[in-house]
Formats: structure tokens, C-alpha cells, sequence
């Protein structure tokens, strides 16, 4: 298959997680010639902008095309699940919002049957898929959006994914803003958990864009803010990514 057809299939991706557009980027990345290799990223970014992993993964490739050497992503997965619940293991009522899969698999390590109330969030509906991946193993419920707040009281803790990680707030969909704030006035704990490819440090923020989608006349931002300092803990399943910028996007921006 020829990079051209392979980037397509990749810009048209519309159901994959960052994760797995980063690995099939990182496949493709070699088969690129170097000629293109500017347009072809300029590409990747216009579709892929408001995915940390993306950035992250294209930045990586080009500072080893570069020279650099880096460490190789370590894979915490099971050591952070373990600590999660000897942590969390008196807690059995949780509520999430949408979906990530971190979360789906961080409920899956868990055999204990738990109750888990998901936000529906539009407009994609993600949280079926949370219910579809979960239900059979716990007890699932889907609720609206505007509703899952007030559910807050009723749980033991609320444990979201991110979509991008930095050090003053991490940004997820729609929604979990008013569950973090719901958390604080119910005294609940709030985590967050993801790998560490979401992680954007200050000069890669440029590269991220807010992820809009538009409906009849309007255009609807689907991702908020939540501050760190609403956050009780976040749980990284792999090292987070703090490389220097390279500098092929170094170009790109100017």
C-alpha cells in the first residue's frame, strides 16, 4: 500500500482513538517521502489537532528522523490499575462521562461488580459504547448529561479520561466540567486517568485545537477545561511525553 493511500485512510479515520491514529502514523511515517513529509504532517494535524497523542506521536517520529534518542514508552497499565483499586477498594458507585478507554479498561480490571452511572454526551453519544464494553460485567446506567451531576452525591467518586493533559488542566468532553465542580460540593473524589501521550507540554499547546462540530447553523465546542486543582489525582498508564519540540514543527509554526 502507498503512503498516500495509507494517509487517507488515516485522515478519514473517524471512529479510532488517538492512540491507535498515533500507531498507525507511526507506520506510515517511514514510507513517507522526505520530499512530502512537511505536507503530509500539515495534513495529519488539520484533521488530528485536538488529539494530544497525535501531536505527541508526529513530534516523536520527527526528532528520531532528527537524531534524537529517546526513551521507549514504558506500559504502567497494570501496576496503575492495582494501585487504583487498593486504593479505591471500598468504593462500588462511580460515575463517568462519555468514553475513554482507560476508563473501560480500568473497570474491567476491577471483578468486583460495580455500579456505574455514564453520561450519554452528545452529540455522538459515546457513553453507549461505555455501556456496550461495560454492561455485562457491571452494573451500567446511562444518563443524560444535565442529569449526571446531580448523581453525584449518590457515588463514591467520579473517574474521567482526558483528551489533553498539562500542568494547569486537562481538557475531556463536554460535561465534566460541572462533575468536577459537583465533586467538590459533594466532597467527592475525582481522578482522572490516561496514558501519557495526552500529555502537551507549553511549546507543543500550540498545535492543539479545541475540536468543534457543527449542527445545522450552529457550531458546538464538544471539550472543556477542568483545572488541576479540582483534580484529586491523575493516573498516567505510561511515562508522560516531555520532549522538546522538533524541528520540522518548529517550521511548521513559524
Amino acid at each position: 500500500m502507498n503512503y498516500e493511500k495509507q494517509l487517507r485512510d488515516i485522515i478519514n479515520d473517524k471512529k479510532s482513538g488517538s492512540s491507535i491514529i498515533a500507531k498507525k502514523i507511526e507506520k506510515v511515517f517511514k514510507n513517507i517521502p522526505e520530499d512530502k513529509r512537511r505536507d503530509s504532517i500539515k495534513k495529519i494535524l488539520k484533521a488530528y489537532s485536538s488529539m494530544g497523542a497525535v501531536i505527541n506521536k508526529i513530534n516523536i517520529l520527527c526528532l528520531e528522523s532528527e537524531g534524537f534518542k529517546l526513551d521507549k514508552e514504558k506500559d504502567n497499565r497494570k501496576e496503575v490499575f492495582d494501585k487504583f483499586w487498593q486504593e479505591n477498594n471500598k468504593f462500588e458507585n462511580w460515575i463517568t462521562l462519555s468514553m475513554s478507554y482507560w476508563v473501560i479498561e480500568l473497570f474491567k480490571h476491577k471483578k468486583k461488580r460495580l455500579n456505574i452511572k455514564v453520561g450519554i454526551s452528545y452529540p455522538d453519544r459515546e457513553g453507549l459504547i461505555t455501556y456496550n464494553y461495560l454492561s455485562k460485567q457491571h452494573n451500567v446506567s446511562v444518563y443524560e448529561d444535565s442529569r449526571l451531576s446531580n448523581e453525584v452525591k449518590d457515588s463514591d467518586g467520579i473517574i474521567l479520561g482526558a483528551d489533553l493533559l498539562t500542568d494547569k488542566f486537562i481538557i475531556n468532553k463536554i460535561g465534566s466540567f460541572p462533575l468536577a465542580l459537583a465533586s467538590r460540593y459533594y466532597n467527592k473524589p475525582l481522578y482522572i486517568i490516561s496514558s501519557g501521550d495526552k500529555y502537551l507540554t507549553e511549546d507543543l499547546l500550540g498545535f492543539f485545537k479545541v475540536k468543534r462540530k457543527g449542527r445545522g447553523n450552529r457550531v458546538i465546542d464538544i471539550y472543556e477545561d477542568i483545572p488541576v486543582e479540582l483534580i484529586d489525582n491523575i493516573y498516567l498508564t505510561t511515562n508522560s511525553y516531555k520532549y522538546p519540540v522538533s524541528d520540522c514543527l518548529k517550521k511548521l509554526a513559524d
